[in-house]
């Protein structure tokens, strides 16, 4: 899969989650209340980004 394809690929992926997420909040806010919600949605973040920032390991950041 050439670089274009799979950043297509991930474009799509990340508007199918985004607008999923309206009708995964409108159905679950039903059942949560909004603060515990935003802290699942929160954690479950900053798992998926110190997950991918382990796996890539970043150069040093410029001073």
């Amino acid at each position: 899969m050439t670089s274009r394809q799979l950043g297509i690929l991930y474009g799509l992926l990340a508007a199918a989650i985004w607008g999923g997420m309206y009708v995964v909040s409108d159905v679950v806010l039903r059942v949560i209340p909004p603060f515990t919600l935003l802290t699942i949605r929160l954690i479950l973040g900053g798992l998926v980004l110190a997950l991918i920032l382990s796996v890539r390991k970043p150069p040093g950041l410029p001073r």
